[in-house]
C-alpha cells in the first residue's frame, strides 16, 4: 500500500511557477496536486503522454486545443498526448486539481 499526505508531497519544480506536489512516480503512471491562486494558470503547452484533470476544489477555464471550457470542482477533463493545453484559476478563491498523467 502507498499512502501519500498532500502536505508531506515533494514541491515539484516546473516552468509554470506554480505549486505542484509530486504524489505518485510509478512506472506507468505519475499523479500530481496542483493548487492555483487566483489568476494563476498552466501556460499552455503538451505533454507526451495522455493526462487527466480532476478538479478537487474551485473553478477556472481548462482549454484543450481550440476548444475551451468552464470547470469547478468534480470535473475531470482528458487531455490528449501531444495537443496543447493550458488551465487558469478564473475563481476568487485556490482552485486545486491533480494531474494524472498515463505513461
Amino acid at each position: 500500500m502507498i499512502v501519500v499526505k498532500v502536505e508531506n508531497a515533494e514541491r515539484f519544480e516546473n516552468p509554470h511557477g506554480v505549486d505542484v506536489k509530486k504524489l505518485i512516480d510509478a512506472e506507468k503512471a505519475q499523479i500530481f496536486h496542483v493548487t492555483l491562486k487566483p489568476g494563476e494558470k498552466l501556460k499552455r503547452h503538451t505533454t507526451s503522454t495522455d493526462a487527466f484533470l480532476y478538479i478537487i476544489k474551485g473553478r477556472g477555464v481548462v482549454e484543450v486545443g481550440n476548444e475551451k471550457e468552464e470547470v469547478r470542482k468534480a470535473t475531470l477533463v482528458y487531455l490528449p498526448r501531444e495537443v496543447p493545453h493550458s488551465v487558469e484559476n478564473t475563481g476568487s478563491l485556490e482552485m486545486k486539481f491533480l494531474v494524472v498523467k498515463v505513461v
